[in-house]
């Protein structure tokens, strides 16, 4: 089985939120303060129920939703409600005592808890399983919800120290075979640790050094004791079992390659961790940890497992990013359902797309768009899956997103935002190139009537119209059927070139001949003849983005376009009236 959703109430930032999962792997991406942490602690909470070892709980002054319009208002009961789907008919017999009847004849495991604050507002808790509330859960049940949380703060070297309970022993205790495959049972474990305990006990010159160790104690305590109350002690090994040696086990790093030593094992050297690097002491760790969690799904395959990871870009650069979670996305066959918290461009144009939950926080009400739901077909996935680099990614962060054609209106528009009194950086908005009018796949992230299938996010459209004869072209008109929900059109009259050629003649004219001191330029048809010709577009933009950026006369004299002016007005503030040029 796998948890399809929860159902988050009154937790946090989070008012109500249903978040539906992957089988495998999810990536729960957004910027920040929009919830993934809590997300996340909700998973924890909810497993941990009913474990000997809990690291959190529900706290009063923390976790309970505070409605900020309405100051007075009662702290309403937290609500958490796991769905799990199944996916063989023995899991229903298994976990019977979760089990819910659904109206279509199906069935599904679920798992319910309520946080609430009695009269005395002491925090009261009520939890119980499928679709009866007062549904008792054994501890029998609850045993086989497994999971690892990795926080992003965590401290890999520590974590692998050869101390009692370290994820190194959790993974050799959890080991049904050896490299051989010979079954590794408790009797197995029993008879490895005596053969170590014999061989240190009946060695001679242990039990000599031993015995030297005692006497000089001894010695000691004679002559610091009263004699009626002296004291004598005896020393050994701490007791030599199975698990005891296992926590002893530590990690090396070989320094040298076996081609060098050519199979010399003594003249080998080794780094410890302390010495490497801690995105790689990262990679480790998770590595062990995933050894364990699969281990563990040996022993017990009718078991839940899942892994819980904050940030794993962590310490780990981009080409690292890249094969890390090239590795998650095939975890989904091993059984471990992974959710993993994220605001990495990096990691988001790396995943499937099907595996992104996008957080997004709109009138301070966390909001959520699981893409797999969204009304992105295939060729639309396919197609954003190859084009959304890391820059491109960003859009799934953005308060707001635009739309343009090419690298001359991506260059210059954040300084036609300035002059339009908009910093698109204090805004949050993002500008995206997409390098022709492949509009379509972009804009069904935008502009759906259905709310729940869209990223919060407005989105503006900015073309050209390619009016011939007074007559839209076929392509502008496509891309107006696209103007819905969250996304707005902005139309040229004709093109991006003509319009700001028209309303800055003199300052284009001029930059063009410093660029060309020996072309003259005569009007817009010769200058859009010779940028075509000599392949000046962009570098025509750059130079006038950087002479606008200067905040000199040429500055004081751009005059923006109005249906750009349009586009960013709606993008920034949601207006959309706008038409005289700045």
């Amino acid at each position: 089985m796998f948890l399809s959703s929860i159902i988050i109430k009154n937790f946090r930032a989070i008012k109500e939120a249903n978040v539906t999962f992957n089988k495998g792997l999810n990536v729960i991406i957004g910027r920040n303060n929009t919830g993934k942490t809590a997300v996340i602690d909700a998973l924890r909470i909810c497993f941990s129920y009913g474990k000997q070892w809990r690291d959190i709980y529900i706290n009063k002054e923390e976790d309970f939703y505070i409605d900020e319009s309405t100051p007075e208002a009662d702290l309403l009961p937290i609500e958490f409600h796991l769905i799990f789907r199944l996916e063989k008919p023995e899991e229903a017999g298994t976990y019977y005592e979760l089990l819910a009847q659904n109206k279509d004849g199906t069935q599904e495991i679920q798992l319910h808890f309520r946080y609430y604050l009695d009269a005395k507002e002491k925090i009261k808790w009520a939890v119980w399983g499928g679709d009866n509330e007062g549904q008792q859960i054994s501890p029998d049940v609850m045993s086989l919800i497994a999971f690892i949380y990795l926080n992003p703060l965590r401290d890999a070297v520590a974590c692998l120290k050869p101390i009692r309970w370290n994820q190194i022993g959790e993974l050799f205790a959890g080991l049904v075979k050896d490299s051989k495959g010979n079954l590794l049972d408790d009797k197995k474990r029993e008879e490895l640790a005596n053969r170590i305990a014999n061989t240190v006990s009946n060695d001679k010159e242990w039990k000599r050094l031993i015995e030297a160790g005692k006497n000089k104690i001894n010695e000691h305590l004679k002559n610091s004791s009263i004699e009626e109350d002296r004291q004598a002690i005896e020393l050994d090994f701490l007791p030599y079992e199975f698990r005891r040696i296992v926590d002893n086990i530590r990690i090396q790093l070989p320094l040298f390659d076996k081609s060098v030593i050519k199979g010399d094992q003594e003249k080998q050297k080794y780094f410890q961790l302390t010495q490497n690097g801690l995105g790689y002491n990262n990679l480790i760790y998770i590595a062990t940890v995933l050894g364990d969690l699969i281990n563990k799904r040996d022993v017990e395959p009718e078991a839940y497992y899942s892994l819980l990871i904050e940030e794993p870009e962590a310490h780990l650069h981009p080409q690292l990013q890249n094969l890390f979670f090239r590795y998650m996305n095939k975890l989904k066959d091993k059984g471990i359902q992974l959710f993993v918290t994220s605001h990495s461009p990096t990691i988001t144009s790396k995943v499937d797309l099907d595996s992104l939950i996008v957080l997004q926080k709109k009138n301070k009400i966390v909001n959520h768009l699981a893409l797999r739901n969204s009304e992105l077909n295939e060729k639309n996935k396919k197609y954003l899956y190859k084009f959304l680099d890391t820059t491109k990614s960003q859009l799934f962060f953005a308060n707001g997103v635009i739309l343009v054609e090419g690298i001359s209106e991506a260059l210059l528009m954040p300084v036609f935002a300035e002059k339009s009194d908009c910093d698109l950086a204090k805004f949050g908005i993002e500008i995206v190139n997409i390098g022709g009018v492949a509009f379509e796949h972009f804009a069904k992230l935008f502009n759906n009537e259905n709310k729940a299938k869209n990223l919060t996010a407005r989105c503006a459209i900015i073309t050209d119209d390619d009016k011939k004869d007074g007559k839209e072209s076929s392509r502008a008109e496509k891309a107006k059927t696209l103007e819905k929900g969250n996304l707005k059109v902005s139309l040229a009259d004709v093109t991006f070139e003509k319009e700001l050629y028209e309303k800055n003649e003199t300052l284009l004219k001029s930059i063009y001949s410093d660029m060309h001191s020996r072309t003259t330029i005569e009007n817009y048809i010769d200058f859009l003849e010779k940028l075509k010709t000599n392949k000046d577009k962009s570098e025509l933009a750059h130079i006038l983005s950087v002479k606008l950026g200067e905040k000199g006369e040429a500055y004081n004299e751009l005059t923006v376009p109005s249906y750009i002016v349009n586009a960013i007005k709606w993008v920034a503030e949601g207006k959309w009236d706008v038409q005289q040029p700045v």
